[in-house]
């Protein structure tokens, strides 16, 4: 399976919205997205689609604030769990934002997302604050993450690092 990253359209909303429905406690709505995709002077939304049947596979929200970025969400299908897709998706975002001259990025995770938070850390998000009851759909806690510093060159190897093994990942079960 070859997997493309591309701008979220249109088109793309109701594949995105059935996963959203699927894994999220407090689903965004269709017109929450639509605002989202046409506000691309500071958000960008993305994508990873197969290329064989460009069946959505996962997506990611991200804002642009004067200096900062913020991940707004992330989702991936939970069939594809364990596929790299949001490891993509955030190494996308991660190069975009340092394409823009965007130094630092903050996101909220819930406190009790392991597999989010162990994919934040492998990007070198640290936690930094807690909110507490953050998510009202069961009053968790978000944990707010920051990484700092995108230019510099340790997280640019780590990027670079992230890159090679998604390579590496592909050409063992492409051959």
């Amino acid at each position: 399976m070859t997997v493309q990253i591309t701008t979220m359209k249109e088109q793309h909303l109701d594949q995105v919205l059935r996963i959203e429905q699927e894994i999220s406690g407090i689903p965004w709505s269709r017109r929450l997205f639509e605002e989202e995709i046409a506000r691309a002077k500071d958000r960008r939304y993305r994508v990873a689609v197969t290329e064989e049947n460009e069946e959505l596979l996962g997506y990611l929200g991200m804002l642009y604030i004067i200096d900062e970025a913020h991940i707004a969400t992330v989702g991936v299908d939970p069939n594809h769990w364990g596929h790299q897709v949001a490891t993509r998706l955030v190494l996308d975002a991660l190069e975009a934002a340092l394409a823009e001259g965007i130094k630092d990025c903050t996101l909220e995770v819930r406190a009790h997302n392991d597999r989010a938070k162990r994919l934040y850390q492998r990007f070198g998000f640290a936690p930094v604050a807690l909110r507490r009851g953050y998510y009202h759909d069961n009053g968790e806690d978000a944990i707010i993450m920051w990484l700092y510093d995108l230019d510099a060159p340790s997280e640019l190897a780590r990027r670079r690092g992230i890159a090679d093994t998604l390579k590496q990942d592909w050409q063992k079960t492409h051959g």
